[in-house]
């Protein structure tokens, strides 16, 4: 992995996720960020696509997108899906990741890393399949 001048859009990113983090944990049933950025909010239909969160709802505000995210949490034992996190992305810096060193951190393992690539936001999973590469933004395991 190879660090890179990154945009801003990182730091919400991180704020979107440590809240999203911090509300699972609080057995929150619902989560709001504002200011919401285009970045965020493809994350936020990424995490819908591979079912981490039960939905979200966006409002205009001022100017400004506040979205509203519907948390989800397992049957069985109401522990939350997002439960461990790891961010690479920061507001200085985005991890610029080659298929071939996705294969070696990825492959077979019950983590789902999200990375930004020229197709939009995806999976390890798609990029996998695909054989992309792109910023490394966050693990979900």
């Amino acid at each position: 992995m190879q660090k890179n001048k990154s945009n801003n859009h990182n730091y919400h990113l991180a704020n979107f996720l440590g809240s999203l983090l911090v509300a699972q944990q609080k057995k929150k049933v619902i989560c709001t960020y504002w200011p919401c950025s285009k970045f965020v909010l493809e994350v936020t239909k990424v995490l819908r696509a591979e079912g981490f969160i039960s939905g979200f709802s966006v409002t205009e505000e001022r100017n400004a997108f506040r979205i509203t995210v519907y948390l989800k949490y397992y049957t069985s034992s109401l522990a939350p899906l997002i439960s461990k996190l790891r961010i690479y992305a920061s507001p200085s810096y985005a991890f610029s990741c080659s298929y071939s060193q996705l294969v070696k951190i990825a492959f077979g393992k019950a983590e789902i890393f999200f990375l930004s690539t020229p197709h939009g936001i995806k999976t390890s999973e798609y990029c996998l399949s695909h054989k992309l590469g792109g910023n490394l933004l966050f693990k979900i395991r």
